[in-house]
């Protein structure tokens, strides 16, 4: 079912990056037929744009990936559209998507997050939607997140393993590493590696925008092996050609996992272990 978390980051000028970050396990029934490679994220390479998803596990991953497509084909808006104009118009190709749907197929409620950044460098801010789909009366709602701008948090998480991921947060709250983007990547890598929620397992995922650019697609150093979308990179053709982070939320090598020399060093504090199932 999907645990999923919304990160913001800011530094000493202001709002600097977003950050989606999801498990990769997809499940039927239960936690006994499993798929721990299922992609849950998604960034353009267009537009500043992010996506990711919980709840059902069939629609929005495939139309997720044609709604991606479109938009860096250019064909559901024009480049300078602004966040709201491209929400729309997603949104409504969303909604005709679901349209086709005939019968009653099996399908669970579910919700897509859609994150993307107004204006480019020291200008630049963050927007962050969330849009629910209730298969029962084929209903959408849609609902802006706010986002406070002024420190580095965790702004949301959802999902089966919601519960997990609030816990974990709120004991990094009590630490020095308390208002850090880092700490909200921990409390949920934590929560994650903990398997307290069965529905939830794989590697995480990690997609962000940045002050500049369009939306980017973070490989993610996990357990001594790489990943990219929740996939296994078995091939190390050009481990360079994408930017990586570890579970410490460090930028590192793609082979290795290690830090980075440029990148900063990230030392957690001592904090009670979260109980591994």
């Amino acid at each position: 079912m999907t645990s999923l978390a919304v990160s913001l980051s800011v530094d000493s000028r202001g709002p600097c990056g977003l950050y989606f970050i999801t498990d990769s396990r997809i499940t039927w029934g239960s936690s006994n037929h499993r798929w721990d490679a299922g992609q849950k994220t998604f960034a353009s390479g267009r537009f500043p744009d992010l996506f990711g998803y919980c709840g059902d596990a069939y629609f929005p991953p495939m139309m997720l990936r044609q709604v991606a497509d479109q938009l860096d084909a250019g064909l559901i808006c024009l480049d300078n559209a602004p966040p709201e104009a491209r929400r729309i118009a997603i949104a409504r190709a969303l909604e005709v998507a679901m349209q086709g749907v005939v019968g009653k197929p099996p399908m669970l409620p579910f919700t897509i997050y859609y994150g993307a950044r107004e204006r480019d460098g020291m200008r630049s801010s963050f927007r962050l939607w969330q849009m629910r789909y209730s298969p029962g009366n084929g209903s959408w709602s849609t609902m802006e997140c706010p986002i406070d701008a002024d420190h580095s948090y965790l702004v949301t998480h959802d999902g089966s393993g919601s519960n997990v991921i609030r816990r974990r947060e709120t004991d990094w709250k009590k630490t020095e590493a308390a208002g850090t983007s880092r700490s909200a990547v921990w409390a949920f890598c934590e929560a994650l590696q903990s398997g307290q929620d069965p529905l939830s397992g794989g590697p995480p995922q990690l997609v962000g925008l940045w002050r500049t650019g369009a939306g980017k697609t973070f490989g993610f150093f996990w357990r001594g092996k790489p990943y990219f979308a929740g996939m296994q990179v078995l091939g190390s053709a050009s481990a360079e050609a994408i930017k990586w982070f570890n579970h410490l939320f460090e930028r590192c090598d793609g082979t290795t996992g290690k830090r980075l020399k440029s990148a900063r060093k990230h030392v957690k504090p001592d904090i009670v272990p979260l109980v591994v199932q």
